[in-house]
């Protein structure tokens, strides 16, 4: 909440690097490059995405974006990073080898979450005060198709599949085709699921239930939730490791000394270690260990 990105080692919880961006930063989201070499994180208090060296945990340097950058993606070729402006109607695609906008294609107010189809034609933005989903071309860079969706908000596409699934209503992960862009299914899990972490190979997605302060995991072949698992207070964005055993969660807290980080052995669905953070955490990712 406050604008500091807190390097932990995974093992022990020992806080080994800070990286300061600035008091109100109020940094969202953290996403690795595919070489783990670069981190982009999501400043919504201060409408910048900072790009962080992960070998030196230090900031390179920042890219303005419009209003509120929220949750985002890497296109599937790894030259654009999509990202969510909550405020403004708008997206912003940013390409990484010059770190420039160079698009802003329309979307719905409160643009939440973003995911790009398997082959790299589409992005998708979640908007959950229109209460829709963006179609955006990234060959044109424009937007082509919007898709009713209530409360909709993160959203993820499994490798190799035509399917999407995102947070919607309150209590629901919603399935759409986006070979037609039609809602075909839904799959009950906590109250108000915010965010959805999949498994390497797709086959499982850890859903965030921020009220509920649980962890609904779901089979996503069979349609199913195979779990509702227990984590702390607010549970919001996680990452895998990148091994595939663990699914670490931020746990938002309702104060300082409520905040934690959940670790769930992806094995046994459960629950082994809760790690107590700094306040207010909200983005995560896990690299691998030098």
């Amino acid at each position: 909440m406050d604008g500091d990105v807190i390097v932990l080692d995974s093992a022990t919880g020992e806080e080994m690097a800070r990286i300061g961006l600035g008091f109100g930063a109020n940094p969202v989201e953290v996403l690795p490059f595919h070489d783990n070499k670069t981190l982009y994180v999501s400043k919504r208090g201060h409408d910048e995405i900072a790009v962080i060296d992960a070998g030196t945990n230090s900031l390179k340097t920042v890219i303005k974006t419009g209003i509120h950058p929220n949750f985002m993606s890497f296109s599937r070729d790894w030259k654009y990073l999509i990202v969510a402006t909550n405020q403004g109607g708008k997206a912003m695609v940013i390409d990484l080898e010059s770190n420039a906008v160079v698009s802003e294609p329309r979307v719905g107010l409160g643009a939440s979450g973003v995911a790009v189809t398997n082959d790299n034609r589409f992005a998708y933005v979640t908007s959950i005060y229109a209460n829709d989903i963006s179609v955006i071309d990234l060959r044109r860079m424009e937007r082509v198709s919007t898709i009713h969706a209530p409360g909709a908000i993160a959203i993820v596409t499994p490798p190799g599949s035509h399917l999407a699934y995102f947070c919607s209503h309150r209590d629901r992960v919603s399935i759409l085709d986006t070979r037609t862009n039609k809602v075909v299914g839904h799959i009950k899990v906590g109250d108000t699921p915010n965010y959805i972490t999949l498994t390497p190979d797709g086959g499982l997605a850890f859903v965030s239930n921020a009220l509920s302060g649980t962890v609904s995991v779901i089979d996503l072949h069979g349609r199913s939730v195979l779990k509702n698992i227990k984590v702390g207070t607010e549970p919001g964005s996680s990452a895998i490791s990148p091994d595939g055993r663990f699914v670490f969660v931020t746990n938002y807290g309702k104060g300082s000394n409520d905040s934690s980080i959940s670790v769930i052995d992806v094995e046994t669905l459960e629950e082994v270690d809760r790690i107590k953070v700094w306040r207010y955490p909200r983005g995560i990712a896990v690299l691998p260990a030098e």
